[in-house]
């Protein structure tokens, strides 16, 4: 594993936690849920259009560090936008959206190049929770701090700060060449098919990560709702992020090769599911510490169990293949959340928790109980 990729990657996520999982947050605090759900679907549309612009090109450029580079550049220029237009972002909401789409597109295009040529996954994975526990530490203060003394200024300094660590996460990391091919959205499309067992966990994983990618941002909308001020949501998110380091450092790196994986899954799943009775109840905090103890034993571990499953003389048709269901599953919890927020149920939350519990099955076809997860 190339050092330099970790900590590359590290620097990246580093500097998107400062301002990543509150963009959600801003254009609703300008705006209402609607702008927010509609940027997160134009978003999820804009990062499948980008992966299938880098298959394309690939057979022009096979350099997977052009992709990289590129999907950072348009990463910090989608945050000074953002600092430029300030409160009028929602009257922009589908170009910025479609900007950070591309940017994801392009940058995880990158990274899931140099992701695959990396040897034990999982152990990448478990160092880049260690790296994480330092953002966890520090994310929440910075950003609970700046906005709790700036207010809306805040927001500002911090796409600043997020920009300058994009930069530095430019320069670490050495390209490797993509596999000469042609590319053929077809074959993109069938290895789904060709593969049952990939097939499957894709399935699986695209439900987790469009119900991920919805919740990872309305939960954010809920903490702020809770704690009315910027220091008390900085004081909720310190104790959900500590919930979230149990699970990782405790629960999953003991259980992980203890229980098989698809037993993990169903189990952290069925919390989840099981916790929407607390939003119910009026009682949105224990749904919360669930949330944040159970999702580290599923995406991941599915995750995992995933790009070990993938055939590496088609990569490229491989990656396409992941994002176009990955994507189909944001947009789809996307579209979902707007006829819900249309319905002014107030609880948009909870039709998605069981959900989770579906794909954790589906996750079990996968013949899980026979995989051995690299360690």
């Amino acid at each position: 594993m190339k050092k330099n990729f970790l900590i590359a990657s590290w620097l990246f996520g580093l500097g998107n936690s400062f301002s990543a999982p509150l963009i959600g947050l801003y254009i609703y605090i300008n705006s209402s849920i609607f702008y927010t759900l509609d940027f997160l679907m134009i978003n999820s549309l804009f990062i499948l259009i980008g992966y299938m612009a880098v298959g394309y090109l690939t057979t022009i450029w096979k350099k997977s560090i052009i992709y990289y580079r590129l999907g950072i550049f348009l990463y910090i220029v989608f945050y000074i936008t953002l600092f430029i237009i300030n409160v009028n972002a929602p009257k922009v909401i589908d170009f910025i959206g479609a900007l950070y789409g591309i940017a994801q597109g392009f940058y995880w295009s990158g990274w899931d190049i140099l992701f695959y040529n990396t040897p034990k996954k999982l152990n990448f994975f478990n160092k880049s929770a260690y790296l994480g526990f330092i953002t966890s530490v520090v994310a929440p203060g910075v950003y609970g701090s700046l906005l709790s003394i700036f207010h809306g200024n805040g927001y500002e300094i911090l796409f600043t700060i997020t920009s300058f660590f994009l930069l530095l996460s430019v320069l670490l990391v050495e390209n490797i060449e993509v596999d000469s091919f042609k590319f053929d959205i077809r074959k993109s499309i069938s290895v789904f098919n060709e593969n049952k067992i990939y097939k499957n966990s894709m399935t699986s994983l695209a439900i987790i990560s469009g119900v991920n990618y919805i919740l990872g941002n309305l939960n954010t909308i809920l903490i702020y709702s809770i704690a009315k001020t910027y220091f008390n949501f900085m004081i909720i998110n310190y104790l959900m992020t500590a919930l979230s380091i149990f699970s990782i450092y405790i629960l999953r790196d003991r259980l992980v090769n203890r229980i098989k994986p698809y037993k993990l899954v169903l189990t952290g799943s069925i919390i989840i599911g099981i916790s929407s009775l607390f939003i119910i109840s009026g009682v949105p905090l224990i749904y919360l510490a669930s949330f944040n103890i159970a999702s580290p034993l599923i995406y991941p571990v599915i995750d995992v169990f995933n790009w070990n499953n993938m055939d590496r003389r088609f990569l490229t048709s491989y990656l396409v293949n992941r994002q176009i269901f990955l994507n189909l599953g944001r947009i789809l919890s996307s579209v979902t959340e707007i006829f819900l927020a249309n319905l002014s149920t107030g609880e948009e939350i909870i039709p998605l928790l069981p959900v989770v519990v579906i794909a954790s099955l589906i996750f079990a076809r996968s013949n899980s109980k026979e995989e051995v997860i690299e360690a």
